[in-house]
């Protein structure tokens, strides 16, 4: 018998929602039973979303097959499915509130525009080289982390700036053991 292993959770003022290594996704509210559901795949990240009376009552999903599922809260009933063909999916962030409009990072360093009130659902916005660590919005312009490259990109796709953050930190020299110290035989 294998031992379930968290992979992603997400904690809310109303509960906590885990998923695990299996594909199972867990919902275990603060009052009340506790419930679960499986996926068809791994989920790689959780993205909690408020609903219009104010408290969170759905999560969006990210799986490793690359389909980002929105399951509400506490039933963890999809109510609405994003099936993309560019790799697992590794970051998620809301465009607009009140509806599910995501933009969606991929493994392969695609970005995606996830709509469920356009007739395209998915439509690729652009891809960076390297897969995406993060993604969030200001204004007009896309912030997208790949490791330490930060780029800046428009929703065209054209680049604002690209850097690399890990220039900023000074590099320190290692010296071995075997250089730091000597002891003379016998000590």
């Amino acid at each position: 018998m294998q031992q379930r292993t968290i992979v992603r959770s997400l904690t809310t003022n109303d509960g906590t929602l885990i998923a695990m290594n299996d594909g199972s996704v867990a919902w275990k509210p603060l009052e009340g039973r506790p419930t679960r559901t499986t996926l068809d795949d791994l989920p790689t990240v959780l993205l909690a979303l408020r609903g219009p009376m104010g408290p969170v009552d759905a999560a969006a999903v990210g799986t490793a097959a690359g389909d980002v599922l929105v399951l509400t809260l506490p039933r963890l009933e999809v109510v609405a499915k994003f099936t993309l063909q560019s790799g697992g999916i590794r970051a998620i962030t809301l465009v607009e509130n009140g509806a599910f409009h995501f933009l969606v990072g991929t493994q392969h360093g695609a970005v995606w525009s996830l709509c469920d009130t356009r007739t395209e659902r998915c439509e690729h916005v652009f891809s960076i080289d390297g897969p995406v660590s993060s993604l969030h919005l200001e204004g007009e312009l896309v912030h997208v982390r790949s490791g330490w490259i930060h780029h800046v990109r428009a929703w065209d796709g054209t680049s604002h700036d690209v850097k690399n953050t890990a220039e900023a930190y000074p590099v320190r020299r290692q010296r071995r053991l075997s250089d730091t110290y000597y002891l003379p035989y016998p000590a």
